[in-house]
């Protein structure tokens, strides 16, 4: 009898599972990580994976290996050839890389620098260090040209209290040896050289398009508060969510209880894998869930066009989908797709943020997407005729990430039948139901862009010629860079397509230049600032967009 019960239950896991997806998804490597021993905790704790799944980009993933990230190790070791060597094979062997995640610097400041050292001698530390940086992102771009790379910094560690919490033993912790070699400085002393150290690596990100920086020293005092006052000065407590982004409190270290156990002692610089996942979350969320978007990325309208609209008539500036107190309820999200060029769609995602949740969760269940060239009722506005309208064409969307709790993305992929019916011409409307529901969902709205809804766009005509897995292989063949750009672009065409036209539009679709040839760069410098699509169009008639910015 138990035997049939969890034979029972595990077929229904399974369909549970079937109904969540709907279809399959083989995530690819999009990023390389790298670095010390920060690279190597991510890499075994999975905090890429875990927060690309988190933001809906379920569908990517990173690579690393024993080489590649190493405990202890300092940039002078990643300048030897033997890493450079490694770095180049990974990156030639994984062409659908084009994110390296570097997480090194740290051991450098931590194993030579002393509170006592001045100025000069302070920044002739920091200069090299970021020299040898500069020096391997240098040969990451000349492997590949256009990658992206992310120096992603630390967070504060917590040498003062943890070590301190030991005496009269101090000396046997596993870290005293380099909280003694930095003269055993205090919070504000140790968290200010690294404040110091991300500011240098601040203003190189600045300057360089191909490398980003994402600040985030005080985030885990954020993530996590100081619940009980410190055992050392300052000798006070703070909540979570308090600590100001992205500094929080530097005569404060990270909370105690983030940082990394052993059982046997706590990790003074090292993160917990629940740290870890806050930490990746952020950088995901400053940089890599619109940096994983494809051609363009729409942020939904917000104001009355975003809301939801029940069967029977009732409207809210909410983003409701499934049923309460027995009516149903369905989001309708504007996005205005008038800026896209007139190539057309060949694919389409949306992400939303689950907010909250009521009763069973409807996001897995066989969910109803429709969509409106234009608006469901009369306006834009949504209606409370808006639920009944049948709109342009519905299906049901794939859905892949996660709504296992509050904060959670899902991203659904636009039915193909839907997709000829976005265009430049007009704004879309798309309705989300799950028909059926005994519960209710609630998405985040569009106050804040950064957790707003997401349309997600493709350019260029479906086909089908080509399989979906090779248009993706083909796009990663076709590479513009640097980007965003002030001055000149270049191309690195590798597809094996002949381009028989090369043209740049802006954002509402104008016509900025066109050339019927291939071009190997172009000069921007006659554009004003901001946002650009080149479109090459292949003798075959194949198209290919890559959005652009220009600083």
């Amino acid at each position: 009898m138990k035997k049939s019960i969890l034979l029972l239950l595990f077929i229904s896991s399974i369909s549970s599972n079937l109904a969540w997806s709907q279809c399959a998804e083989t995530p690819a490597e999009r990023v390389l990580l790298m670095g010390d021993s920060w690279a190597a905790m991510m890499g075994t704790d999975n905090s890429i994976n875990n927060a690309f799944t988190k933001w809906g980009h379920s569908n990517y993933k990173f690579y690393t290996n024993s080489v590649l990230s190493e405990n202890g190790t300092e940039t002078v070791d990643f300048i030897q050839p033997a890493r450079l060597n490694e770095i180049q094979t990974q990156l030639l062997a994984r062409p659908t890389i084009d994110f390296v995640h570097i997480s090194l610097g740290g051991n450098d400041v931590l194993g030579q620098w002393n509170k006592n050292w001045s100025q000069a001698k302070t920044d002739s530390l920091l200069d090299s260090v970021s020299a040898r940086l500069v020096f391997i992102m240098d040969f990451i771009k000349s492997v590949r040209p256009g990658i992206r790379i992310l120096w992603s910094g630390y967070a504060y560690p917590n040498f003062g209290e943890i070590i301190g919490d030991q005496a009269p033993f101090q000396s046997s912790h596993p870290f005293y040896a380099t909280w003694n070699g930095m003269g055993q400085p205090n919070f504000i002393q140790i968290n200010g050289i690294l404040n110091y150290y991300s500011a240098q690596m601040s203003s190189i990100a600045d300057n360089d398009p191909q490398i980003d920086f994402v600040n985030a020293t005080g985030l885990i005092q954020y993530a996590f508060g100081q619940a009980t006052p410190l055992t050392v000065p300052p000798n006070a407590s703070y909540p979570a969510f308090t600590a100001p982004l992205p500094l929080g409190y530097p005569d404060y270290p990270s909370p105690k209880n983030a940082m990394r156990n052993y059982v046997i002692f706590k990790d003074c610089f090292h993160l917990s894998p629940a740290s870890f996942d806050q930490f990746v979350g952020y950088h995901t969320r400053k940089f890599y869930q619109k940096a994983l978007m494809d051609d363009q990325f729409l942020i939904a309208t917000g104001g009355s066009s975003d809301g939801s609209v029940s069967a029977q008539g009732l409207v809210s500036t909410s983003l409701m989908v499934g049923n309460s107190s027995g009516d149903d309820y369905a989001s309708v999200i504007t996005f205005n797709t008038t800026s896209m060029p007139d190539t057309g769609v060949s694919a389409a995602t949306i992400f939303l943020r689950r907010e909250s949740l009521t009763g069973t969760n409807p996001i897995g269940s066989s969910m109803v997407l429709k969509v409106a060239s234009g608006s469901f009722g009369a306006s834009a506005n949504v209606e409370p005729t808006d639920f009944q309208a049948p709109g342009n064409a519905s299906g049901n969307p794939c859905q892949f990430g996660t709504s296992n709790a509050d904060g959670g993305w899902i991203r659904l992929e636009v039915p193909t039948t839907l997709l000829p019916f976005i265009t430049h011409t007009t704004n879309t409307q798309f309705m989300l139901s799950a028909p059926g529901a005994s519960g209710m969902v609630t998405f985040t709205g569009s106050a804040d862009p950064e957790l707003a809804p997401v349309l997600n766009l493709t350019y260029g005509p479906q086909t089908t010629s080509l399989s979906e897995t090779a248009i993706l292989d083909l796009e990663k063949l076709l590479v513009v860079y640097p980007n965003p750009t002030s001055n000149s672009l270049f191309i690195s065409n590798r597809t094996g397509k002949i381009i028989s036209k090369t043209e740049i539009l802006d954002m509402p679709g104008k016509l900025v230049y066109a050339a019927n040839s291939s071009v190997e760069s172009l000069d921007l410098s006659s554009l004003t600032p901001g946002s650009y699509l080149v479109k090459f169009t292949t003798e075959s008639g194949q198209v290919f967009v890559k959005r652009i910015v220009k600083r």
